[in-house]
C-alpha cells in the first residue's frame, strides 16, 4: 500500500471542488490517509523533545491532512446526498457517476435512498401503508472488470467475492446487473498491514494520556495529538503521555495518575 502525501490529497480535493460531479478517487484513499497520519504521529512520539520545531512541523502536517480529508469527505457527501435524492425520486442517474463511489460511500448512498423511500411511504404514499416497502439498492463494487455473473442473473453470494450492480426501476422493478466491480468492506488501513493483529493496536489514536497538576504557567502549545493546550498553575488535566513526561522533567507539571 503506497502512502499518499499531503500534496496528493490536496490535489484530489481541488479536483473534487472543481467538478460538479463525483471524481474518481483511490478506493483506499481514506485508509492510506489514516495510515499516513498514524505514521507521522509515531514519528512525533519517538522524538526526544515533542516541543521541538521539528515535532511542531509534523504535528501541523497531521492537522492539515486531517482538515483536507474532512473537507473532501464533506464535499463528496453533499454530492452523494444529491444523487441519493435523485435515485429515490426515480430520476435518471449516470451509471459512470455511481462508479465513482468507493464501498463505504456506496453504503451511505444506499442507506439514504432506503431512508427517503421508507419515509415517503410512511408519510406521503398513504396507499402503501400496511405494505412492506421494497428496498431498492445499488451495489457498485470495486473497479475490476470481467467478473462472471451466475447463469440466469441469480444473485452471487459474498462468499464468492462477486458483486452485482443493481438499479431497480420503481415502475417495472426490473434489475439491471453489471459485474465490472468488486465490493469490499472498508477497514482501517493498518489492518491491511502484513502481520497486523487486533492486539497490535486496539485504539484509533496511538496516544496514552496522563493526568497532571500544573506547577507553572506556560504558553499555549500543541500536543503530539494535534490539540492545542493552554495550561495555568493549579490546573488539573490530562495531557498526551509524551508531552506530560517532558513537562514533568522540566518541573512544569506533576504526574498525578492514580497508581
Amino acid at each position: 500500500m503506497d502512502l499518499l502525501h499531503l500534496e496528493d490529497l490536496r490535489g484530489i480535493l481541488l479536483g473534487e471542488r472543481d467538478s460538479g460531479t463525483l471524481v474518481q478517487i483511490p478506493h483506499d484513499l481514506y485508509q492510506t490517509t489514516a495510515l499516513l497520519i498514524k505514521t507521522l504521529q509515531q514519528e512525533v512520539i519517538i522524538m526526544d523533545d515533542p516541543f521541538s520545531d521539528e515535532a511542531r512541523i509534523l504535528i501541523e502536517k497531521v492537522a492539515s491532512i486531517r482538515t483536507t480529508a474532512e473537507e473532501l469527505f464533506h464535499l463528496r457527501s453533499e454530492k452523494i446526498v444529491s444523487l441519493a435524492q435523485s435515485q429515490a425520486d426515480g430520476s435518471y442517474i449516470e451509471r459512470e457517476e455511481l462508479r465513482m463511489l468507493i464501498p463505504a460511500e456506496l453504503e451511505m448512498f444506499n442507506r439514504i435512498v432506503d431512508g427517503i423511500r421508507t419515509c415517503r411511504i410512511a408519510l406521503i404514499e398513504w396507499k402503501a401503508i400496511g405494505r412492506s416497502p421494497i428496498p431498492i439498492r445499488v451495489e457498485i463494487p470495486e473497479r475490476i472488470s470481467d467478473i462472471p455473473i451466475s447463469a440466469g442473473n441469480e444473485p452471487v453470494s459474498q462468499a464468492d467475492s462477486v458483486a452485482m450492480t443493481s438499479v431497480i426501476d420503481p415502475g417495472s422493478l426490473e434489475t439491471v446487473a453489471s459485474s465490472d466491480l468488486v465490493t469490499e468492506s472498508p477497514v482501517r488501513a493498518y489492518e491491511q498491514e502484513e502481520g497486523w493483529t487486533p492486539s497490535d493496536d486496539e485504539d484509533d489514536e496511538p496516544f496514552a494520556y496522563t493526568l497532571v497538576r500544573v506547577l507553572a504557567d506556560m504558553e499555549p502549545f500543541m500536543g503530539v495529538d494535534g490539540r492545542t493546550y493552554e495550561i495555568s498553575t493549579g490546573d488539573i488535566l490530562t495531557l498526551p503521555g509524551r508531552n506530560a513526561e517532558v513537562l514533568a522533567e522540566r518541573d512544569i507539571v506533576l504526574n498525578i495518575n492514580p497508581g
